[in-house]
């Protein structure tokens, strides 16, 4: 087999609480790819769909620097053309960068008949996300690769734990970030108090998934001490909104992994109504709102004809 073709699903990392160690996988939106062995020795990337500023120079984009990383590691010379055809916002939290990194290593363990397990999988395309975020953070490229609900149990060695979850109705409003990240404004120190709250919401998530009671599940992805109270500096009107967006019936509310994007997790009865309230809502803070209804699923990356 020369050549493989691959659908890739949009990831929330962090789901709240669980900074740098939980995803969620969602039904849409989602990616393809196309990788290719060729004999040129060079690994090339393109790009289809309207997303300027993408970048194509291998170094630069995650899925190439991922390839870059597993043929290094492996001792393997081997040409490689990658061609994306984007359907999912960039730079906005929803994973992108994440999705293409984990297609990648994905497709040229298949090419390559390398068979590699899923945490080196995730070990190596994690490090393609240092052309995005500038950090080899695991969360989103294991959502990707493994679709349903991740968390990673051990950085070193890597550990990925998985729950399949049932259809969890989530509404985003995609928002792209002004900074390329905003991981460095995040506070490295955190008082006792906080820490024992985060810990508790994040037992919480993992909890309300095994008993898939979506309503705690809401709950417990709305407190976050690491990372919402920096992202959502980036979003005006983001604490009055959350407030809106809860106050109308939804079990919760959060920031989508680095930001700035936002979801909200909801009843299916409930899902138009919180979409509209929550265009209403950004659309007062003179955002252009970009509303997507969709839901949680279990399906990771995934060979498509």
């Amino acid at each position: 087999m020369k050549k493989i073709h691959l659908k890739g699903p949009a990831t929330i990392g962090n789901v709240g609480p669980g900074f740098d160690i939980f995803a969620l996988s969602l039904k849409k939106p989602f990616d393809e790819f196309t990788i290719e062995l060729i004999d040129s020795k060079e690994i090339t990337v393109e790009i289809k769909g309207n997303v300027p500023g993408l970048p194509t120079t291998p170094m630069d984009n995650t899925g190439s620097l991922a390839i870059i990383h597993m043929l290094e590691e492996l001792g393997i010379n081997e040409g490689i053309q990658i061609t994306i055809e984007k359907k999912m916002p960039i730079g906005s939290g929803l994973g992108s960068s994440g999705a293409s990194a984990a297609a990648c290593v994905y497709g040229v363990n298949r090419l390559l008949n390398l068979g590699l397990g899923e945490n080196e999988m995730v070990d190596i395309a994690r490090k393609g996300e240092v052309a995005s975020g500038g950090s080899p953070h695991a969360d989103n490229v294991a959502g990707a690769l493994l679709g349903g609900f991740i968390f990673i149990k051990s950085y070193n060695p890597m550990e990925i734990c998985r729950i399949e979850i049932p259809d969890i109705p989530v509404v985003i409003n995609v928002i792209k970030k002004k900074e390329r990240t905003t991981r460095g404004f995040i506070n490295e120190e955190l008082p006792l108090s906080d820490i024992r709250e985060q810990s508790s919401h994040c037992a919480a998530v993992i909890h309300s998934l095994m008993n898939t009671n979506i309503k705690d599940f809401g709950k417990a992805i709305s407190y976050d001490f690491i990372s919402e109270p920096v992202r959502a500096n980036a979003i005006p009107g983001y604490w009055q909104i959350k407030e809106k967006i809860l106050e109308n019936g939804a079990y919760g509310f959060n920031i989508c992994g680095g930001g700035s994007s936002v979801f909200a997790i909801c009843s299916r009865e409930n899902k138009n109504r919180i979409a509209e309230i929550l265009y209403q809502e950004i659309s007062k803070q003179n955002i252009k709102p970009y509303i997507i209804k969709t839901e949680t699923g279990n399906e990771g990356i995934k060979e498509i004809k």
